[in-house]
């Protein structure tokens, strides 16, 4: 779940006034296309599949609150999101290399949760929804940055004070 708050001017201070919770929010986004996904289905679709960062699904915790400030919040939301690289879109990433092949590149942020995500394919033909297909994505640390981890994980107390040698430095 993900809380997504509005802050207000109220005496010189800017304070929380208004909130709203979307629960199911998905930490990570990324959309590669052949082209413009206008070009290739109608809208109502992209919103059945809940396909591109503007139809994705964001479901209130308390869905009989008002429809303009879900949507804002949600709007908000998404604005967020990109602002940080964690929902992208890459028009032209995904290049067929035989009838049967292709390869999707995609963007992912720094920031991107470690763990398995899920990577799902659609193939769309004359405007027509076809099929899908999914598989798991693992997102894990590796190398120097894996090592300096299980270091600060595994010999805290050595650790601590080489961080505080080399701030000393």
């Amino acid at each position: 779940p993900i809380v997504v708050r509005k802050k207000s001017r109220i005496l010189g201070m800017w304070i929380n006034t208004h909130s709203e919770t979307f629960i199911n929010v998905p930490a990570s986004y990324a959309v590669s296309t052949t082209r413009a996904l206008q070009d290739m289905a109608d809208a109502s679709m992209y919103r059945q599949l809940s396909l591109g960062i503007e139809t994705i699904h964001l479901q209130p915790a308390d869905p009989l609150g008002s429809a303009t400030t879900i949507e804002a919040f949600g709007r908000a939301l998404r604005d967020r999101k990109r602002a940080t690289g964690l929902y992208n879109e890459r028009i032209g990433g995904v290049q067929f290399l035989s009838q049967n092949l292709f390869r999707a590149t995609v963007s992912l942020a720094p920031n991107v949760p470690l763990g398995t995500h899920r990577a799902r394919a659609f193939l769309f033909k004359s405007g027509a929804f076809i099929g899908e297909s999914s598989a798991p994505l693992g997102i894990y640390k590796a190398g120097f940055e894996q090592s300096v981890f299980e270091a600060a994980h595994q010999h805290s107390l050595l650790y601590g004070l080489f961080a505080v040698a080399l701030a000393m430095l």
